[in-house]
């Protein structure tokens, strides 16, 4: 029966879902993070001294879970499973050849769909009204794209937060480990293959995420904007041919209804445009190459009555 583990993180969340393993059975063998200080600038960084002396563990400290080192570390603990919970890196071949029960992962997100980077942030970015947790096993060193053990679906909310988030996720995190380790154990978990025909990514960055969605709730184009900003290529949408980038907003109430997208009015302080629910107030914006163009300066640009998108 398959238990002995190594655990790979240095978040708080995965912290957690370590406990939890050990509640249901998992013999933690040894836990691989990164070296101290914890750094504020790494989110959700914690320390795992504690945990490793309460559980018996082997504490292995590296920058670089693939190195020789510590892929010999670990190979001295023969495990039966590894967990790579809350790590930034991929783990490759010589690595996820040493555990005979298999070597999983969990991405906060829900597999195929949104595999990659920053999966809370752009959950947010992009509207979503549903994401979730998966627990897969990692076979290779590709990005989340190996066999599906189990997910939990977590709503997203019209003012949910990254906080809010993840704690969401957080808590999903916990369900899977609950339900799946002791099957995992057992040998009787499943294993679904992901269909690449429905794999999508989130990239680190590139400008063409940052097309506007006008059918979108005004409050989220407001984040839109503000997470897409300087120094970032900028949140944008198309007038005709016309590219129109815009650098700052805000949310206001819907003065009569109208098609989203749709140029509703001009202010003093910017243009008023109609979103899929409310408004968005532009501020700032620039058409394809031109100047910036702040409050009334977009009057001639933004017609009332052209329609965005």
């Amino acid at each position: 029966m398959t238990k002995r583990i190594v655990w790979i993180s240095f978040d708080t969340a995965a912290k957690a879902c370590l406990e939890a393993a050990a509640e249901v059975g998992a013999e933690i063998a040894g836990i691989v993070t990164l070296p101290g200080p914890v750094r504020p600038e790494v989110s959700g960084m914690c320390r795992y001294d504690d945990a490793a002396e309460r559980f018996g563990a082997r504490l292995i400290e590296t920058q670089n879970v693939n190195s020789p080192d510590c892929v010999a570390a670990i190979r001295r603990l023969e495990p039966d499973m590894i967990w790579v919970v809350g790590w930034s890196q991929l783990v490759r071949e010589e690595l996820l050849a040493i555990p005979s029960g298999g070597t999983y992962g969990m991405h906060p997100t829900l597999l195929p769909r949104h595999r990659g980077r920053a999966p809370v942030a752009w959950a947010i970015l992009n509207g979503l009204a549903r994401t979730g947790v998966t627990l897969f096993e990692i076979p290779d060193a590709t990005a989340d794209s190996g066999d599906i053990v189990g997910q939990v679906a977590v709503s997203v909310a019209p003012d949910e937060t990254a906080t809010t988030l993840y704690a969401k996720v957080a808590e999903a995190e916990l369900q899977l480990v609950r339900t799946y380790f002791p099957q995992l154990a057992a040998g009787t978990a499943p294993r679904i293959p992901q269909d690449p025909k429905r794999a999508s990514n989130w990239p680190k960055r590139i400008p063409s995420d940052g097309l506007i969605d006008w059918e979108t709730r005004s409050g989220y184009l407001d984040a839109w904007v503000r997470a897409q900003t300087r120094p970032y290529p900028g949140a944008f949408t198309w007038l005709g041919a016309r590219r129109v980038t815009i650098w700052s907003a805000r949310p206001e109430p819907m003065v009569e209804p109208a098609p989203a997208g749709t140029v509703l009015a001009h202010r003093p302080d910017g243009v008023l445009v109609a979103a899929g629910e409310g408004a968005l107030l532009l501020r700032e914006a620039s058409v394809d190459d031109g100047p910036d163009l702040r409050h009334a300066e977009m009057h001639p640009a933004l017609a009332v009555g052209a329609v965005l998108g």
